[in-house]
């Protein structure tokens, strides 16, 4: 029976293991600089979604493999957990803890998950109220993005149909950008391209290059997603990652397909940042959209910057990616595989395994002499 304690339970899952693939993006990001493959950005973008699949999925393989073990087709004696290990490596004296704080770590999950689930005390109900102000918060945001995309398209005209997919030029807009509706694919150009044909064939081979890779559909999901993880700062150190990733492997793609001229290209590039920081009145990003460059306001000009500059000096170096299928799969098996191995080492145990029965006898113990005084060991006189 799906409870809210199960819901809960599932939340808590998928956020400590995006903290964990975080861990291991990094790690294989490192792994690849050591073999001479930091830029295989196609790669690396396929590692990062397939990633968050991953963890997304991973109650669900999580629920699968529980009912398997209950059904009796894998045996009990080969399941992973966490709790079980350290308590064991404790008993095996391999770090040293007092034993009531070791339990108290232990069951802090359990006690989270009772404190939000039923908040009895004031510091639950704040913890609740802050959870639930923080998503309203973010969901109105993410409302009030789409109303304001909405304007944008409105106010802008179609300039070529090709079936689902409409090319809009917009007088609001300083950054070519693409987005998608429900059922139609947009990408809207500021009206002042037109005059620049190199510019706007750049433009339009990018965001179409954007469309064509799922970078839109990826963008939105990533939207609707951040009400509910709004205070997780390992989603967002994803999605930066997904954003710069998406970006570099978009520009490969479209050097190699298209031909361009690489001064071109990055000349392109810096125009339309510098038309959208002259005119600070037309709408830069802020969209539920993918757009060519990233300007932001001041207190994020400095990100936006470097973004920029790590795109051209890829460009610049021009470096052939490896081949991507391969390298994507021979990285996908073991974070897939070890991502789903980590959603079932962190449930919560089971049944009371030997190790955690010596544990409570231990500290059962400690509170006994804390009481009675000392308790005389086995073998003195008074046993």
């Amino acid at each position: 029976m799906m409870t809210a304690s199960t819901f809960l339970d599932a939340y808590i899952d998928i956020n400590a293991l995006l903290l964990f693939a975080c861990l291991l993006w990094f790690a294989s990001a490192a792994a690849l600089r050591t073999v001479g493959l930091s830029h295989a950005v196609t790669a690396r973008l396929r590692l990062l979604r397939w990633g968050f699949l991953a963890v997304a999925f991973a109650p669900i393989f999580v629920a699968v493999m529980t009912e398997v073990t209950r059904m009796g087709v894998v045996p009990a004696d080969y399941s992973v957990n966490l709790t079980d290990f350290i308590v064991a490596q404790y008993l095996q004296g391999r770090f040293e803890m007092n034993p009531s704080m070791l339990e108290r770590a232990l069951s802090l999950r359990a006690d989270l998950t009772a404190e939000i689930v039923a908040p009895a005390g004031r510091a639950g109900m704040v913890l609740v109220a802050c959870l639930a102000l923080g998503a309203a918060v973010f969901a109105a945001r993410f409302a009030c993005s789409v109303l304001r995309l909405r304007r944008v398209l409105a106010d802008s005209y179609v300039w070529r149909r090709f079936g689902r997919l409409e090319l809009r030029l917009s007088d609001t807009v300083a950054v070519p950008f693409s987005t998608r509706g429900l059922r139609r694919r947009f990408v809207v150009l500021p009206s002042a391209m037109l005059a620049r044909e190199g510019d706007r064939r750049i433009a339009l081979a990018h965001e179409l290059q954007h469309l064509r890779q799922g970078d839109v559909e990826w963008e939105i999901a990533l939207e609707l997603l951040k009400p509910f993880f709004f205070w997780n700062p390992a989603f967002y150190l994803w999605k930066n990652q997904v954003e710069v990733m998406r970006e570099l492997s978009c520009d490969r793609a479209i050097l190699i397909r298209r031909g361009y001229d690489v001064a071109a290209y990055c000349q392109c590039l810096l125009s339309v940042c510098r038309d959208s920081l002259r005119r600070r009145r037309l709408l830069a990003v802020g969209l539920p959209a993918v757009a060519l460059v990233r300007t932001e306001n001041r207190p994020f000009a400095t990100r936006s910057a470097w973004l920029l500059r790590r795109r051209m000096v890829s460009l610049i170096d021009g470096k052939a990616e490896p081949r991507s299928a391969s390298l994507s799969l021979l990285l996908l098996v073991p974070v897939v595989a070890v991502t789903f191995l980590a959603a079932l080492a962190i449930q919560p145990p089971g049944d009371w395994s030997q190790d955690r029965l010596m544990l409570s006898t231990i500290i059962n113990l400690e509170r006994l002499e804390a009481i009675n005084g000392p308790v005389p060991s086995f073998g003195s006189p008074g046993w």
